[in-house]
C-alpha cells in the first residue's frame, strides 16, 4: 500500500504534482536526501531530545534494528497497546487510517483527551504569540502555514482512527523569550549515525530538574488555528478544501496517479525535481509538468523565462501566471513596470531598469555586460586605499552554548581578510577560524577581527549586508555580556555597521566612522552580467567575471606564485582560472574535496562531500559541534573551511578588479 504521510501531504500542499514525482529513483530531486546532514543543519534533533526530557515517564514506538523494511504495522499495534492505558505519554506514536500514515512526537493521553505535541526546531517569541502565526489580513503567516497544516494533518487521522477521543493540537517551540540555567545545553545531545546512515541521538542530559528555567521550550496551544484550517477559512491550495485536499491526495498518491494540478509559477520556480545540467539516467519532473501543462518542447526550456528575472514581485508573478506568461519573449515590457519606482542607489539602476536590461539581452542573447561607467567611477574614486575584504562564516544554535543565553543566537566562528593595496599587491592578511566543541567564539572574533582592520583605515567590503547585521548581533551580545573590554569592541562595531530598524535596538541610532560598502548592493546599482542571469550572489557573479574579463582571464591564468599576491591556505603552484571543454571552470567548484584523500579503511562521522557555500560551511560547523568526530577528520573540515572563506574574500577582489577594469 502506498501511505500518505504527513511529508507528502504537506509536498502535496506545495503542488500537487510532486507527489507523482517523489520517492522515484528516475528522478532528479535537488533537496538534501541525507538525514544525518538535514538533521544538522537544522538543530531539529537537540530539539526533539530536549521536549522528551519535559515527559520523563514517555515511552518511545522504537524502531526495531531487526528489521530490514520499515514495519508500520507493527508499530501502529504497539500505539494501540499503549492506547488501552488510562494516562500515558508516547514518542513517536504511529496512526494508520485508510492509505493515511503519521507518527506524533510526543503523545500526552489523560482520560478520553489526547494532546498531541507536534516538535518543531523553528523558534518564536512567546510574549507575542498572538500575532506570531497570522498575517496583518487575519490569514496564516506563509511561514508558518505548512506547520500548522501539517499539525491538522496529524489531528484529522488521530480523530477517524480514534474518534472517541478528543484531541488538542500543540506546537513545542524554540522560545527566544526564554534563557537557560544550563551551562553547555547544546553539547548535552550528541549525533550518531548508523552503519544505514540513519540518524540517531545519545543524551548526555538525562532529567530537567527544573523545566523552566533550564529548557527554551514552550507549549502553544493551537487549536484555534486548526480549526480555522480544518473549516476551509485557512488554505494554502485555494480551491481546495483542509479534508477534501486529504482525500484527493491519498487516492492520487495511492494509484501513483499524476494529478494534473495548475501550475503555480510561485511553486515552480522552487521545484526540486530538476535537473541540473542534462543528466542522460535522470528524469526531470519539471519538464514534464511543463510539457503537459504549457505544452512546452525541448527548444522552449532553453529560451529565458521570468523565473531568471531578478527581484520580480509576487504581485507581477501572479499576473503572468494569470496571462500564461512565462518565456521574456511574450511578455511585454508594462507588465514588468512597478506602481512605483525607485533607484537602489543614487545614480544607479532602479529595479525597473535592471529588469528591463536583464530582460532584452536574455531575449537578443546579448552577452556583453551593461555597465553605468560614470556612476560606478565615481563611487570606486570614493573609496579609501588600502582595500579591506572581509567574508564571515556563521550557524546559529537552536540550544545554547552558556547559561543566559536564548536559543538561535548566532554563532560566528570564521572570517578571512584580503587588502588590496594601492600598488596592486593582493594580501591575504588575516584569518580566524574556532571549531572547538562547545566553545562560545563570538567575542574572541571581534577580538581578531578588531585587530585584523585596525591594521589600516582603508575602506571596509563586504558582499551582502550579511557581515553588518552579524556584527550587529554581536553587539547585542556583547551588551548583555560581562566582557571587560565589551565598551571598546562595540565602538568597534558601530564603527562599521549601520543600525538596523529593530525593536532589540530600542531606537539607539549610530552613524558609523567607517561604514562597510556593500559591494553586492554596488553590483546591483552600476553593473548587469547576463552570464549571471539576474542572480548578484557572488557564486555567480565570480564565475561570469571569469569568462568576461580578459584582464582577470590573463591574471589568474598564472600560479599564485606568479601574481602577486600570497595565500594562507593555497599552494603556490594552485592555479585560479582553469578552462574545460571550452568553458571556465567555476573556482568554487574546483575546490579540494574535504576527505578526497581519506584512508577508507578508517571510519569517519562525516559524510559531507563538498565545502563550497554558505550552507556547507554551516553544516560543517555543526559536525564539529555535535559529533564526536577525531582530531584528524576536524582537520580535514577545518583545512576545507578556511579554503572556502579565503575563495570568497579573493572572489571580491576579483569582483573589485573587474569593477574597475569597466570603467579604465
Amino acid at each position: 500500500m502506498r501511505l500518505l504521510t504527513k511529508s507528502r501531504f504537506k509536498l502535496g500542499l506545495e503542488c500537487p504534482n510532486k507527489l507523482y514525482y517523489t520517492k522515484k529513483k528516475e528522478y532528479a530531486n535537488q533537496k538534501n536526501d541525507n538525514p544525518f546532514l538535514e538533521a544538522l543543519a537544522s538543530g531539529g534533533f537537540q530539539v526533539e531530545e530536549l521536549a522528551k526530557l519535559h515527559y520523563p515517564d514517555g515511552i518511545l514506538i522504537e524502531d526495531k534494528k531487526s528489521h530490514s523494511s520499515y514495519d508500520y504495522e507493527e508499530k501502529v499495534e504497539a500505539t494501540n497497546k499503549l492506547l488501552q492505558r488510562v494516562d500515558v505519554v508516547i514518542f513517536e506514536a504511529a496512526f494508520l487510517f485508510d492509505n493515511l500514515f503519521i507518527r506524533v512526537d510526543i503523545l500526552e493521553k489523560k482520560g478520553k483527551q489526547i494532546n498531541l505535541i507536534e516538535v518543531k526546531s523553528k523558534s518564536f517569541n512567546s510574549s507575542d504569540c498572538e500575532f506570531e502565526f497570522v498575517g496583518k489580513k487575519g490569514g496564516l503567516d506563509t511561514s508558518w502555514a505548512p506547520y500548522l497544516f501539517d499539525v491538522a494533518f496529524q489531528k484529522y487521522v488521530i480523530e477517524k482512527a480514534f474518534p472517541e477521543f478528543k484531541v488538542i493540537p500543540f506546537l513545542m517551540l524554540a522560545d527566544k523569550d526564554k534563557t537557560t540555567s544550563l551551562d553547555g545545553l547544546n553539547q548535552l545531545f550528541r549525533i550518531t549515525k548508523s552503519s544505514d546512515n540513519r540518524t540517531g541521538v545519545e543524551p548526555r542530559l538525562f532529567k530537567l530538574n527544573k523545566p523552566e528555567e533550564e529548557s527554551v521550550l514552550s507549549t502553544v496551544n493551537v487549536s484555534s488555528l486548526i480549526e480555522g484550517i480544518e473549516s476551509g477559512n485557512h488554505r494554502i491550495i485555494k480551491d481546495c478544501a483542509f479534508e477534501d485536499s486529504i482525500k484527493f491526495f491519498a487516492k492520487a498518491y495511492q494509484d501513483d496517479r499524476f494529478f494534473d494540478h495548475d501550475l503555480n509559477f510561485q511553486a515552480c520556480k522552487a521545484c526540486e525535481f530538476k535537473t541540473k545540467e542534462d543528466i542522460e539516467n535522470l528524469r526531470s519532473g519539471f519538464k514534464e509538468c511543463f510539457a503537459k501543462k504549457m505544452d512546452w518542447n525541448k527548444a522552449d526550456f532553453k529560451k529565458p523565462h521570468a523565473f531568471e528575472i531578478w527581484n520580480l514581485h509576487y504581485t507581477k508573478r501572479n499576473k503572468l501566471q494569470e496571462l500564461g506568461l512565462l518565456k521574456l519573449e511574450d511578455i511585454d515590457d508594462e507588465l514588468l513596470r512597478p506602481k512605483t519606482e525607485s533607484k537602489l542607489i543614487l545614480n544607479g539602476m532602479s529595479s525597473y531598469e535592471r529588469q528591463l536590461i536583464q530582460k532584452h539581452k536574455a531575449v537578443d542573447n546579448d552577452l556583453e555586460p551593461e555597465v553605468l561607467k560614470d556612476s560606478l567611477k565615481a563611487e570606486i574614486d570614493s573609496w579609501t586605499f588600502p582595500l579591506n575584504f572581509i567574508d564571515f562564516e556563521a550557524s546559529t544554535s537552536a540550544l545554547p552554548f552558556y547559561a543566559g543565553q536564548k536559543p538561535y543566537e548566532k554563532v560566528v566562528f570564521q572570517f578571512s581578510h584580503h587588502i588590496y593595496h594601492e600598488n596592486g599587491k593582493i594580501e591575504h592578511a588575516n584569518e580566524y577560524i574556532n571549531l572547538d566543541a562547545g566553545v562560545f567564539p563570538n567575542f574572541e572574533f571581534v577580538r581578531e577581527l578588531k585587530m585584523a582592520l585596525e591594521q589600516n583605515t582603508g575602506t571596509v567590503f563586504q558582499f551582502s549586508p550579511y557581515e553588518n547585521s552579524t556584527l550587529n548581533q554581536l553587539k547585542i551580545q556583547l551588551d548583555q555580556s560581562n566582557e571587560t573590554d565589551k565598551n571598546e569592541l562595540i565602538t568597534f562595531i558601530k564603527s562599521l555597521t549601520t543600525p538596523p530598524k529593530s525593536k532589540d535596538y530600542k531606537d539607539e541610532i549610530w552613524e558609523p566612522s567607517r561604514g562597510m560598502i556593500d559591494l553586492c548592493e554596488v553590483i546591483k546599482a552600476y553593473y548587469y552580467n547576463p552570464l549571471t542571469k539576474g542572480s548578484n550572489s557572488i557564486k555567480a557573479i565570480l564565475p561570469a567575471i571569469l569568462e568576461t574579463s580578459q584582464f582577470i582571464k590573463t591574471k589568474y591564468s598564472k600560479p599564485i606564485s606568479d601574481i602577486e599576491m600570497n595565500s594562507f591556505n593555497f599552494s603556490s603552484e594552485k592555479v585560479w582560472l582553469t578552462i574545460e571543454d571550452g568553458k571556465v571552470v567555476d573556482p568554487y567548484k574546483s575546490l579540494e574535496k574535504p576527505f578526497q584523500d581519506w584512508d577508507e579503511d578508517f571510519e569517519r562521522v562525516s559524510d559531507i562531500e563538498d565545502i563550497n557555500n554558505g550552507g556547507a560551511a554551516m553544516t560543517a560547523y555543526g559536525l564539529t559541534q555535535y559529533t564526536d568526530m577525531s582530531d584528524e577528520e576536524r582537520e580535514k573540515i577545518k583545512s576545507a573551511l578556511l579554503k572556502y572563506c579565503e575563495l570568497d574574500t579573493l572572489a571580491m577582489v576579483m569582483v573589485y578588479e573587474h569593477l574597475r577594469e569597466t570603467i579604465s
